[in-house]
């Protein structure tokens, strides 16, 4: 059986990222995050007209500087047209915050600068040029480049657009997921305290993995529990990939003699097993290969080495393939917390731990337990970190990835 590097396997991966379609989407609608498809150009200037940013008065060059009173010629509020006349010498226009000023506006004098009475205004100091007027298209001309393809499309984006009048853009289309969950020794429902047969735990990666892919805007369709039979597996993972751009198959994925999930996935159509075994720690099984509809992984059953997987590998995939141009793994660098050792082995080690800011640095410090067995941590665990060697010194630099909130670690929003 062929072990690969972990940077192996991601090349791997990076060279069969399934095609994806794309989908038209409304800045009008609220959608889960998704990754454009197209650069999109502003529909108009921005702002459409010059306007005022403080509430004040518009006045013309020859005044900024003036002694005498200016005769108030209008009002005008946000929302109302802007004056038709141009601004002339001695005259000002009352304006508001995010009002059009008239032509011939060289400034807007605060209202904390200008004495006011009997329809007249006094300057109480001189008025630079430009002060509090945005030109129209100071932020954008209609035609320009406002977001390109690879960028996210979420809320923060949707408003630019909006202002920028486009309505509709092309994104790269949603995917969705299935779980498949394979062992003997699973309970998957609650029962009374105390009552697990001998050799039963609970099932519990299912409830990351969901919550996981669906802040990634993946839904999941279906989640599904089998006992070891290779039957039962196979069928289900056949009819599970056609029901879903990406399977996760859980448990199952080493080579003894009642694992079964690489004969599950090589029972589905679409191509090769990519890897079945990577130089990881933990979670050196595990099986990738395209699918008709997407593709599958097979990851340990073992909750805390599928946890390790999911987030190192499965994770900055997926963001790739729905369109983050700029995934991949361990995207961030900490400095780490505490000395870590570890025995000398040629694996790439993935610690769990808590990545936290100390002022403007980023500080990563791993767990006390790093074994696969170890599953609490996961509660207070928000980022992982890859290790190369059997020690990492206390302020050292070491690449780390968020595993709660990794559009942050991507630089994406």
């Amino acid at each position: 059986m062929e072990v690969i590097a972990f940077d192996e396997a991601w090349a791997r991966l990076e060279r069969h990222l399934p095609v994806q379609s794309t989908a038209p989407i409304s800045s009008w609608a609220y959608t889960h995050p998704r990754w454009l498809a197209e650069d999109v150009a502003a529909a108009v200037d921005l702002p459409p007209f010059s306007r005022s940013m403080m509430d004040g008065y518009a006045i013309h060059a020859e005044d900024l500087a003036a002694r005498t009173p200016l005769h108030v010629v209008a009002d005008v509020r946000a929302g109302d047209e802007a004056p038709g006349a141009t601004l002339a010498p001695g005259q000002a226009v009352r304006v508001r915050t995010g009002a059009p000023v008239p032509p011939g506006t060289a400034a807007v004098a605060r209202e904390e600068w200008v004495e006011a009475e009997d329809g007249a205004i006094r300057l109480l100091r001189p008025v630079p040029a430009g002060e509090s007027v945005q030109p129209q298209g100071d932020d954008a001309r209609r035609g320009d480049v406002i977001a390109r393809a690879g960028q996210v499309l979420d809320g923060q984006t949707q408003a630019v657009l909006r202002a920028a009048g486009v309505h509709e853009c092309k994104c790269l289309g949603p995917l969705t997921a299935a779980i498949l969950s394979t062992g003997s020794e699973l309970v998957t429902s609650p029962r009374a305290e105390g009552c697990l047969a001998p050799g039963q735990v609970f099932a519990a990666t299912d409830a990351f993995l969901q919550s996981a892919l669906g802040q990634l805007g993946v839904p999941v369709v279906a989640v599904e529990h089998a006992a070891d039979d290779p039957a039962a597996i196979t069928d289900a993972a056949q009819r599970l990939a056609t029901r879903a751009n990406l399977l996760l198959l859980t448990g199952g994925a080493s080579v003894g003699d009642a694992d079964y999930a690489r004969e599950a996935l090589d029972a589905i159509a679409g191509g090769e097993v990519l890897f079945e075994r990577v130089f990881m720690r933990p979670g050196a099984p595990f099986l990738a290969r395209p699918t008709p509809h997407g593709f599958a992984f097979g990851l340990s059953g073992n909750p805390a080495a599928a946890y390790v997987q999911f987030h190192a590998l499965v994770v900055p995939f997926v963001l790739r393939w729905l369109g983050a141009k700029e995934a991949r793994p361990f995207p961030l660098t900490a400095l780490v917390e505490g000395e870590v050792r570890a025995k000398p082995v040629k694996h790439t080690r993935v610690l769990r731990g808590h990545l936290h800011l100390r002022g403007a640095t980023l500080v990563f410090r791993a767990e006390d337990r790093q074994s696969s067995g170890s599953l609490t941590g996961l509660v207070s665990t928000n980022a992982i970190a890859r290790m190369d060697g059997d020690r990492l010194a206390d302020g050292q630099a070491v690449s780390v990835a968020w595993t709660r909130g990794w559009l942050p670690s991507l630089g994406l929003v």
